[in-house]
């Protein structure tokens, strides 16, 4: 007889993380593969925020517990980044820093949601979210994008949802799609919202990360979603392992006590270090640029090597192909691809399950010459 396992836990493996630890090993290895699996920057925090962490360690090197929602400067920092760039009032007392926006994700909903609810999310979107509400209890209602809507899920495809919703989340920019929903779009998904009393989460995560399009926080219209963001992505702490939520003031207290019994508090050290990186933001401006280099080189490229059907990439570091005119396995072609070319990218299956074994998605976060050099093999690559 076994002892017993919980049936929340019944969850898929993350593929794209499984997937970076087979390339890490390899690598390790010495074989020489050209990255474009991973979603993160290839730089890292700028040098005086790192400086500032080191006089902090000399300082003081037990940093022990903030409070549970987090240093209330760095809150205050956050909360002066959204009346800076987007005009938006924040009272710092509802913004929560939590360990990675993942923290943010397991808070949020756990605040929000009951075991039976159900939650749309968009296809191809980020695997986490499914796995998440699983394990939660919430079922997930995916929702089948098309490039006819930039793969995001428009307010006249909400229209067409033949079962009512508790929660909505949206990605803008989007993992695995780089896509961004419009102004006047994301105004209508909150009017929809509001119509049909549905919880709103929004994934800000790469809002920072644009190329000519500007991407909306969704607090410029409603004060009722629930609002993710991180420091992984634009602000290049992967690593560092912090993000933070906006939420409206009835949800503060229930993810106060729930972080309080859950995490305690974020990394203390990880806190000033995001705090300094504030004060630098036009050297993360400038990774911005080198993604955009990245991008246009992909753009020109790709196609050459047969990959001809991309996303409409507008921001993240991310773009979508998709490859059903060269495989129905995306699986076994990622696999050939590192095998063969030396070239690693993240099968579609992640993203989308009914759809994804003929997509994959191709990350530009790194070096410009790591970028260029994978494009050479994929051109030279037999498929």
């Amino acid at each position: 007889m076994s002892l017993k396992l919980s049936k929340r836990s019944d969850i898929p493996e993350f593929k794209a993380l499984d997937l970076l630890r087979s390339v890490n090993e390899r690598a390790i290895q010495g074989e020489d593969i050209k990255r474009l699996e991973a979603g993160q920057p290839c730089f890292g925090a700028p040098a005086p925020a790192l400086e500032y962490a080191k006089q902090l360690i000399d300082e003081n090197p037990i940093q022990g517990y903030t409070e549970a929602m987090g240093l209330l400067p760095l809150r205050e920092r956050i909360s002066g980044y959204y009346k800076n760039l987007y005009n938006c009032d924040v009272d710092p007392k509802n913004i929560a820093i939590t360990i990675g926006a993942s923290g943010a994700f397991l808070l949020g909903f756990l605040a929000v949601f009951n075991v039976g609810d159900k939650v749309a999310i968009a296809a191809p979107g980020y695997p986490a979210y499914r796995n998440i509400f699983k394990a939660l209890g919430v079922e997930v209602i995916e929702i089948e994008t098309t490039e006819a809507t930039n793969y995001q899920p428009y307010a006249s495809t909400l229209e067409t949802l033949d079962t009512d919703i508790d929660g909505l989340l949206i990605c803008s920019p989007s993992n695995p799609t780089g896509t961004i929903i419009p102004d006047d779009e994301l105004k209508k998904i909150v009017d929809w919202c509001k119509q049909k009393n549905v919880r709103l989460i929004a994934d800000e995560l790469y809002q920072r990360v644009t190329y000519g399009t500007t991407a909306q926080t969704v607090l410029k219209y409603t004060k009722d979603a629930l609002v993710m963001n991180s420091f992984s992505k634009y602000f290049a702490l992967t690593g560092w392992r912090l993000g933070w939520m906006v939420m409206p003031e009835d949800v503060t207290p229930r993810v106060k006590a729930l972080t309080e019994s859950m995490f305690v508090s974020p990394p203390t050290l990880s806190q000033h270090v995001a705090y300094k990186t504030f004060e630098h933001m036009d050297v993360l401006d400038g990774y911005v640029e080198k993604y955009k280099r990245n991008l246009e080189i992909l753009q020109t490229e790709l196609p050459k090597a047969g990959f001809t059907n991309l996303s409409n990439t507008q921001g993240a570091f991310y773009l979508y192909a998709d490859i059903h005119h060269l495989t129905n396995d995306s699986e076994t072609f990622c696999k050939r691809m590192i095998d063969e070319a030396g070239v690693a990218c993240t099968p579609g299956t992640d993203f989308d399950l009914t759809r994804g074994a003929g997509t994959m998605r191709i990350s530009f976060a790194g070096h410009e010459e790591q970028i260029i050099e994978a494009c050479n093999r994929l051109k030279d690559w037999k498929k």
